[in-house]
């Protein structure tokens, strides 16, 4: 009976204890302070349509290809972030996509990964905008080295920070 009560004891001062420690951990803050501005799903990049800044051709395996996002679809030249749903369809080899503020460094994360054999896959990303000849984003896309596979990308605002 001794030790079961000594347990107790023993739990109640970790719980305790527990409180005081998160008080000695910094609190995390964003670098802005930005707001974020929802709009409208609209369509700023298609390469299902004809050859354009924000449309055709397919993208080819491991090239990068940049895009102008800021204007059309409500968003200002001033935003710093733009949040999309980020959709590829019509693989014809498995792969990911990166996103990235145009004329910058690569990240090494993705942000959205396919087989073949799916026909089309989504997925939400908040990406930084830069200006670099004109572009705001940079996509990557990447695929089997000397892969001659192609994907189509779609991109939708949904909203941005500023």
């Amino acid at each position: 009976m001794a030790s079961r009560a000594r347990r107790t004891c023993v739990r109640v001062g970790r719980v305790a204890l527990l409180p005081a420690l998160l008080a000695l951990v910094p609190r995390a803050e964003a670098a802005g302070p930005y707001s974020f501005f929802s709009v409208s799903p609209c369509r700023v990049v298609d390469t299902r349509n004809p050859t354009g800044p924000t449309g055709g051709p397919k993208l080819n395996a491991n090239v990068a290809r940049s895009f102008p996002i800021l204007g059309p679809c409500g968003v200002p030249g001033t935003a710093q972030a733009v949040v999309f749903n980020v959709t590829i369809t019509e693989p014809t080899d498995f792969g990911d996509i990166r996103i990235y503020p145009a004329g910058t460094t690569m990240p090494n994360a993705s942000v959205i990964n396919w087989v073949t054999t799916d026909f089309a896959v989504a997925n939400g990303a908040i990406v930084p905008v830069a200006l670099s000849g004109g572009n705001h984003v940079t996509v990557q896309v990447d695929m089997m080295p000397a892969s001659p596979g192609q994907v189509h990308l779609i991109l939708d605002v949904t909203g941005y920070f500023q």
